[in-house]
Formats: structure tokens, C-alpha cells, sequence
């Protein structure tokens, strides 16, 4: 649900901005680079483009905009918290079973017919499966001379924050099922 809203305030910042208001940025990952910036605007989008700031690198060409405005998030982190939405959404269709590695290896289309070890090892592939575009695309652009293109970033970031966000409901799915029966107990 959260990741749900955030992911809506990341349109909604800069669309109920002045056209322009928030443009060029290319600041640095993990630091507020435009904390004086954000003052001027609005307490909402304040806030929005505030986490953006200190979470993102922000950079301009690597953005998508809205009324003239860019983004919070570049489009990378834009996807991922698109798929963040999307695998949260997904996990609250599953009932929820005792062990994670049950509830993640339910996304496998086929019957693997495991057990301990074994569906340990699916699971850190499955998990590699999901991060390994986004890491390519990166890790690619960061040694050579290639630029992704936003959508590839938006795509890859998409895939891993689905991958993401199921591994970890499943884990809170797995914790609250141990707690409740460690109660009932």
C-alpha cells in the first residue's frame, strides 16, 4: 500500500507543480543535493521530491517529466517502485503458507519437487533472475561507453522491484505466520 502511494505522489509532485518549476536537476545519490530547492515547494511535493533527492541521483537525462517538471526519481527507481506496486499487489492475492520458500517458489510454473537445500538454491537464482537485468543494464553502462535508454532503465528497475517486493512479503508473510503460532502456543 505504500509503495502503491508512493509511486502515485511520484506523478502527482510534479504534475500539480507550475509547468517548469523543477527542471535540470543532476545531483548525487544518498545526499540531499537540492535541500533549499525544495523549500520553495509545496509541503507535499516537498516531501516527495525530498525523499526523491536523497534516495536518487535525480539526473535530468536520465528522468522522465511530468508537466514540465522532472520527476522525483530517475526512471530506474521510478520502475522499481512500479514493481515494488505491482509484486506487493501480486502478494496479497497468495494465501499465506508457513515457509517463504513455499510462497516464492509458487511463482515457478512448473513443478520442481523440492525440498530444503534444493529450494534454497532455486530461490537465490530466482532472486539473481530478477536483479541480473537491472545489473547488466548498470553494471554495462557504468564500465563502457553505453547509455540505456529510459525505458530499458524503467523495464529492468520494473523486473527487480517485482522480485524484490514478493521475496520480502514473503518474508513478512513467513514472520507473522512464526509469531502467530509461537501466541498460539
Amino acid at each position: 500500500m505504500i509503495a502503491s502511494l508512493f509511486f502515485v505522489s511520484l506523478f502527482i509532485a510534479p504534475f500539480t507543480l507550475e509547468p517548469g518549476t523543477v527542471e535540470g536537476l543532476d545531483g548525487e545519490a544518498n545526499r540531499l543535493s537540492y535541500s533549499e530547492k525544495w523549500q520553495e515547494l509545496p509541503i507535499y511535493q516537498r516531501i516527495i521530491y525530498t525523499i526523491g533527492d536523497f534516495n536518487c541521483h535525480q539526473k535530468h537525462y536520465r528522468s522522465f517529466s511530468v508537466n514540465s517538471n522532472q520527476m522525483p526519481l530517475c526512471a530506474r527507481d521510478v520502475g522499481i517502485f512500479f514493481g515494488f506496486a505491482i509484486g506487493f499487489l501480486v502478494m496479497t492475492m497468495i494465501v499465506p503458507e508457513q515457509d517463504y520458500k513455499d510462497i516464492l517458489l509458487k511463482f515457478i510454473p512448473f513443478d520442481l519437487n523440492v525440498n530444503g537445500t534444493r529450494k534454497i538454491m532455486i530461490l537465490i537464482l530466482l532472486g539473481a533472475a530478477f536483479a541480473l537485468p537491472m545489473a547488466l543494464d548498470g553494471g554495462i553502462q557504468l564500465v563502457t561507453g553505453y547509455e540505456s535508454t529510459n525505458m530499458m532503465r524503467l523495464i529492468t528497475g520494473s523486473i527487480f522491484g517485482v522480485g524484490f517486493s514478493v521475496f520480502i512479503s514473503a518474508l513478512l508473510i513467513s514472520a507473522g505466520n512464526v509469531i502467530q503460532e509461537a501466541s498460539n502456543n
